[in-house]
């Protein structure tokens, strides 16, 4: 198996988001506050959560504008299609694609792109129907050592994506440490405080009213500091987060993510997250990544990663590796695809991603529309960025100026029917 290389980022000064909402008890506490103020939770794995998460102000629903993917489809659910397989669908149960971009690393080069002008440029100019908000935790700059990741980009983004009716998958960005059970996400050395139950108790509360907001609720689990598996690891951690997020949204879906670098969503089947009566999680789907220079059907002559078939799993499952077919098994959502090699930075190949286009777009045998999301609406991180070094506002769209060929690329197909 090919492992999902690491995107490198530069940490550097980015222009910042401008039109910021007004604070609202969402400050991440310090070690000082957290020594006199907070007390720890015993249920579960879970640990401190703060007053703060706990007791934000819950908001009002959003009025989305006519004729946008949130006004049509409303508040998603997974359902079956008429295969019965379990897929994303809108509230009525009518099956559903989504598609749209994922931010960078707000940290990073991410942050200078995602404005409200942008936002909404997304939805009307290049037709996305969804967002994906990406938190680093604890990289230089993160989620972790930044309160304004949930004062600001939060709260901004969810509101603007709401504005123009486009929906909005918060994604709590595990990648070094790739276990989402690690210390620094569930019992912060600084202090003390489960980072990701705190975001998700905070994320779930505030936003329980709102019908266009998902959930991810760790990016690639992978083994880069230690063996990070299903049923050790990653299902306990969806659970615990799947507890705190019920008491609040009863019914939000959630995308759990799956085993190295979100390619072993099989590991899944016969073993989904349950709640304390044992019950498998309602509206809740899977993650699944490619890089489709790397991952790809094998057979390419021209790619270094020949050999192994990473396509046919999806498309049909494969009996020599007792694999069923796994769009015809699990709710999938592709949360992060790219159409280079798996570094980000090299090796464009529309050719390999339009193969995998056409498995998403229901060329499989659970007849599975699957939503995606593109890595990324950013000028950083090599050719699968889709922007390239511009003011920083891309509306109009003027794609021979700002666009690179993913960008192209991926513009076109989010115009597609």
């Amino acid at each position: 198996m090919v492992k999902r290389l690491i995107i490198p980022c530069l940490a550097s000064v980015m222009i910042a988001c401008g039109n910021n909402t007004e604070n609202t008890k969402s400050e991440i506490p310090s070690p000082e506050k957290t020594k006199t103020e907070l007390k720890e939770k015993k249920t579960s794995g879970i640990g401190i959560i703060t007053d703060d998460a706990k007791n934000v102000e819950i908001l009002e629903q959003m009025v989305y504008p006519a004729n946008s993917p949130v006004a049509k489809w409303g508040k998603l659910k997974v359902a079956p299609n008429d295969k019965g397989v379990r897929c994303l669908c809108d509230e009525k149960g009518n099956p559903v694609q989504l598609k749209g971009m994922s931010s960078h690393g707000l940290q990073w080069a991410g942050v200078a792109q995602i404005t409200e002008e942008n936002i909404k440029a997304l939805r009307w100019d290049w037709n996305c129907s969804v967002f994906r908000l990406v938190f680093y935790v604890d990289e230089e700059g993160g989620y972790a050592h930044n309160q304004t990741h949930r004062t600001r980009h939060l709260e901004n983004v969810v509101k603007w994506c709401g504005e123009n009716g486009m929906y909005v998958l918060v994604d709590w960005h595990v990648h070094k440490p790739g276990n989402p059970e690690a210390k620094q996400y569930r019992k912060h050395p600084m202090n003390g405080i489960d980072l990701a139950g705190d975001f998700f108790a905070y994320c779930s509360r505030r936003f329980q009213n709102q019908k266009h907001v998902l959930y991810e609720l760790c990016n690639e689990p992978n083994p880069s500091s230690g063996a990070t598996t299903w049923p050790n690891h990653i299902k306990p951690y969806c659970e615990d987060m799947l507890k705190i997020i019920r008491e609040n949204d009863k019914d939000v879906v959630c995308i759990c993510g799956t085993p190295n670098w979100s390619q072993d969503a099989h590991v899944v089947i016969g073993n989904e997250p349950q709640d304390e009566n044992g019950n498998v999680y309602d509206n809740l789907m899977y993650s699944y990544h490619f890089y489709a220079a790397s991952h790809y059907d094998g057979v390419d002559p021209n790619s270094p990663y020949q050999g192994h078939d990473y396509m046919k799993p999806m498309r049909e499952g494969d009996s020599t590796a007792h694999m069923p077919c796994i769009l015809a098994t699990l709710p999938i959502f592709v949360t992060e695809f790219g159409t280079t090699d798996a570094s980000g930075w090299s090796n464009f190949r529309p050719d390999l991603t339009d193969k995998w286009m056409k498995i998403l777009d229901g060329g499989n045998l659970g007849n599975q529309k699957v939503s995606w999301c593109n890595w990324s609406f950013s000028a950083e991180g090599g050719e699968s960025a889709a922007l390239k070094w511009n003011e920083g506002n891309i509306r109009q769209c003027d794609r021979n100026k700002i666009l690179t060929e993913s960008g192209k690329y991926i513009f076109k197909k989010l115009h597609e029917k």
